[in-house]
């Protein structure tokens, strides 16, 4: 009988680990940089494969070496260490069936062909008999494995969840004592949040929660008294826990890497080791950090735990945990872009026609999520962030049991969500009520707004604002004085309060102090009132200026004043026209025509053709 000929079973090793990495292309396409770096070595593996089962020499074998070596080096330093400089890699991760095989392999087809290269082989046929077929059908069945693995994760999700061990040993804890395997994405598209699933609502929950005067969880309608031994066990570990990351440079030094939100006033730092780990809700090693920011001030609040990837929102091992105490989220609708320093950051969300924001791509896969706050929260001790923070359930908002958006009867407390339509100055104000507007842009609005309002206040003193590469364009005069930042206009952040392209002062016209009353966010040069992102539909109106004039260019310059308008034909008689760069205002104190009016007067600009200009009487403040 022949013996299967060492060449095609370096190349068969080689096509597929190559097959395993084309699979964790579309697992990792959050992370750009790691995506592409699959997709190379997809290539290379498949190439220098294919090459040896066709044309069995000295050359491919040297090449496989070289890559599948490459491979299985990247593979070990992945699960020894982390790779600092790669996006995704950053952190040491545990190794995974998928992976080990991919790696495994990778390191037989370098092994073969080191073999091949130091004691040399005459190639044979490709073989016909069971001894040649079983070495090649093992690879098979391995690239069967690795794929199926990697595509649905199972884990048991019992154990001690106040000691923060694994939750390989022990079902009871869940309710059901059953495996639940993957079952995909959370919610499926085209179905509704009421449509995926039913609820049992809690009208007496949440309660407004405030760690140094205890937990009270009792007596919540529907809640066994194994689930609400489970919640308060989980609490208060997680009090006793999380504060060892007090300290937010600890936290990014131990693995958290920030997904770049802190502009909302809270900031995620997520753990991707954790997330594969096989621990469920465990204080001593949380998934993701939460911490309020301040300017520079940042203070922990909250875990917000994830279950394991693929399992639905309404899985009955997350759903039975804590009954009506606790609601699951997930966050399917989150775009991200790679920053500066190579990392992947949230860009913004999906607009109404599903479409992510210039430069971004969708990201994340929908996992099922929950927080457990360490700080004092109107809407309980599991509650959810609100706006896009809250993500997305399995029910509808207003059956929500962590949510400050809808009333429950509580007092809300801090958060200071409006109890009318019209703007109170709170940083959170209930934006509801305009016809036309869908949730999704609702909660953008809303964000939006509080974001800003949270925010903006550091650039209230204009020295400050000078200090940080604003100028004047000396129109004080109009009661209103714009501050711009040229250089922000055309860099990668876009609505971000943190850089806003321009401040608005208004001038008293008694002492003529400047006092901060808005943001103008301009967009890039490569949009027109056409193409802007939809933030908050009917809610969030743009405008251009296209008649002003001014004494000089700013590109060039790196400042310029208004000198002007232009003439009846469009022309400016002093000065020049500038480039026609949609933009918003978001107000941080009431406006009699809503948080996102425009001025008036010649400060209004133009709006989009067969528009009239916004006055929100809705959400009007005094």
């Amino acid at each position: 009988m022949h013996k299967p000929s060492g060449h095609l079973l370096a190349g068969f090793a080689a096509l597929g680990a190559g097959a395993l990495h084309a699979s964790a292309v579309g697992l990792h396409a959050e992370n750009p940089q790691l995506a592409r770096i699959f997709v190379v070595m997809t290539l290379l593996q498949l190439g220098v494969g294919v090459a040896l089962v066709l044309r069995p020499r000295a050359t491919f074998l040297a090449a496989s070496l070289i890559v599948n070596t490459l491979a299985v080096g990247g593979w070990l330093l992945t699960r020894l260490v982390g790779i600092s400089w790669v996006d995704g890699l950053e952190v040491r991760e545990g190794p995974q069936i998928a992976d080990t095989l991919c790696a495994g392999l990778g390191a037989l087809s370098a092994a073969l062909a080191l073999g091949l290269l130091v004691v040399g082989s005459t190639p044979l046929a490709a073989p016909r008999s069971l001894n040649a077929s079983l070495p090649l059908a093992a690879v098979g069945l391995a690239v069967v494995i690795g794929l199926w693995n990697g595509a649905t994760h199972v884990h048991d999700h019992g154990g001690d969840l106040a000691s923060g061990t694994d939750h390989h040993s022990d079902s009871t804890a869940s309710g059901d004592g059953h495996d639940h395997s993957s079952s995909g994405v959370a919610l499926a598209t085209g179905e509704t949040a009421s449509d995926v699933a039913t609820h049992d609502h809690a009208t007496n929950w949440p309660r407004p929660y405030d760690p140094s005067v205890g937990i009270d969880i009792s007596g919540v309608d529907g809640v066994s008294a194994e689930q609400e031994s489970r919640a308060r066990e989980l609490i208060l570990a997680t009090q006793r826990e999380l504060p060892r990351w007090s300290d937010y440079d600890e936290a990014v030094a131990q693995g958290w890497v920030s997904i770049g939100d802190e502009s909302t006033g809270h900031e995620h730092l997520v753990n991707r080791r954790l997330i594969v780990d096989g621990k469920f809700l465990d204080p001593t090693a949380p998934e993701s950090l939460v911490y309020e920011v301040d300017g520079s001030n940042k203070t922990l609040v909250s875990a917000m735990f994830m279950a394991d990837i693929g399992m639905a929102v309404d899985d009955p091992k997350l759903t039975d945990f804590a009954g009506p105490l606790m609601q699951w989220h997930v966050h399917d609708n989150l775009c991200f872009r790679t920053n500066a320093e190579g990392r992947s950051v949230v860009a913004g969300v999906l607009d109404a026609q599903g479409n992510c924001p210039s430069g971004s791509t969708l990201g994340g896969i929908g996992i099922a999520m929950v927080h457990v706050w360490i700080a004092p929260h109107p809407c309980g001790p599991f509650a959810a962030l609100e706006g896009e923070g809250a993500g997305r359930a399995a029910v509808s908002d207003n059956e929500r049991v962590d949510m400050c958006a809808h009333d429950h009867g509580a007092d809300s407390g801090s958060l200071s969500v409006a109890a009318s339509e019209a703007d109170t100055g709170a940083a959170r104000i209930d934006l509801s009520g305009m016809p036309g507007v869908l949730p999704d842009e609702r909660r953008r609005a809303e964000d939006l707004l509080y974001s800003t309002r949270t925010v903006l206040p550091k650039f209230a003193d204009t020295a400050t604002a000078e200090a940080a590469g604003f100028t004047t364009i000396g129109d004080g005069a109009t009661g209103y004085e714009h501050y711009i930042n040229w250089k922000y206009i055309n860099d990668e952040h876009e609505l971000n309060p943190e850089f806003p392209e321009s401040l608005v002062y208004q001038i008293d016209p008694a002492t003529r102090q400047k006092k901060l009353v808005s943001a103008m966010f301009m967009m890039g040069d490569e949009y027109t009132l056409e193409t802007v992102p939809n933030v908050g539909g009917p809610l969030t109106q743009w405008h251009i200026h296209n008649n002003l004039c001014f004494s000089r260019d700013p590109a060039v310059f790196g400042s310029t004043r208004v000198v002007g308008v232009t003439a009846p034909n469009g022309s400016c008689q002093f000065g020049v026209k500038l480039r026609e760069n949609p933009m918003i205002h978001v107000w941080i104190v009431p406006h009699k025509c809503g948080p996102f009016a425009a001025l008036e007067g010649v400060g209004a600009g133009q709006v989009r053709a067969g528009e009239e200009q916004l006055c929100d009487h809705a959400h009007a403040g005094a």
